[in-house]
Parts: structure tokens; sequence; C-alpha cells
């Protein structure tokens, strides 16, 4: 479905991340993903990038060639050895930690699958936001944004929970909000 040309080293991340989300290369695709400095093909949609910024790519194909999939839509967590199908819009944040992937609602929390960031690229779309190494936000349910000391920001949830917003992701923070 994707072709790319670009070098050797991004065409592995590429195809790798891509597989992920049951995208294929082909080297005949409808879309083309083309690094800066490669020739770009007539006659085909293309997307030009930057090496560094491949990943970009995927959450850019993911949230809008996906954006259909069930998976996107609902997702299964574990909570007290029972299951439980989910909306991504209950959930007020995800969390990395030693046991795994927790996604956390304002009445329970539950161990989920995948990677903070598969989440983070399937749900951008959705108003999730990575404010720092181990936790993406759900920004329809921050309260409050606090400012904080060095350039940082506290966030106060639905459910009363604080959230800091590292150095690193206050920028995209305040660019996505346009604060």
């Amino acid at each position: 479905m994707v072709q790319l040309l670009c070098s050797h080293k991004v065409y592995e991340k590429l195809k790798q991340e891509l597989s992920k989300y049951q995208i294929e290369v082909e080297p005949d695709g409808e879309w083309v993903l083309v690094e800066h400095g490669y020739d770009i093909p007539h006659g085909k949609l293309s997307v030009v990038f930057d090496a560094i910024d491949y990943m970009d790519v995927v959450k850019l194909l993911v949230s809008g060639v996906r954006e259909d999939i069930h998976l996107a839509n609902t997702f299964t967590g574990l909570s007290e050895n029972k299951f439980a199908v989910m909306e991504p819009r209950d959930v007020l944040y995800l969390e990395a930690g030693i046991e795994g992937i927790t996604a956390y609602t304002k009445s329970n929390h539950y161990s989920i699958k995948e990677t903070l960031q598969y989440y983070e690229n399937i749900w951008a779309a959705k108003g999730f936001i990575r404010i720092n190494k181990s936790q993406i936000v759900n920004l329809l349910h921050v309260k409050e944004i606090i400012p904080w000391f060095n350039s940082r920001y506290v966030l106060r949830m639905d459910n009363q929970a604080e959230l800091e917003v590292s150095k690193m992701f206050s920028k995209k923070l305040r660019n996505t909000l346009k604060m």
C-alpha cells in the first residue's frame, strides 16, 4: 500500500513501524514516502520528510489512513482479572510503569497491551498528547493547567490527579493548545 524512497536505514525503521499498524510496504504502492533528497515520483501521492522525522510520517499515516479501524476506536484493558472494552475518550491518561502500560479512567485503572508510542500515534487525532517520557494525557480531561517552575506545567485532571509536563514536552503542549 505504501512505497518507500529513502535510505536503507530509514527504510528498515519505517517498514518496522508501519508493520505494527498493518500498513504494507510495496515497491509500487499507492502512496510514496520520500526522504528529503530523493526524487519524487510523478503521478503518485507523495509525502516528503526529513530522515529525523520519520516517526511523524508514521503518525500521519496512522491518524489519517488508519483512522477508521476498530482498534483506534476501542481497546481492551484488564482490571481485577476482568477485561473491559472501552473507548479512548474514557481514558484520562496512560502511564508506563514497571508492570507495563496502565490506562486511568475516572473510576478505575486498567493494564493494557502495546506501547505508549503506539497509543500516542493512533490516538493523536483524538486529543492525546505526550507530556513526559512515561505519560500520555487526554486533553479533554484536563481540568486545569498550572504554570510550574523552569518552563514546565502541572495538569490537574478530572479525577484530581496532578501530572507534570516535562520541559521537553512543554513547547508541544503550548503549540497544541495555542498558549
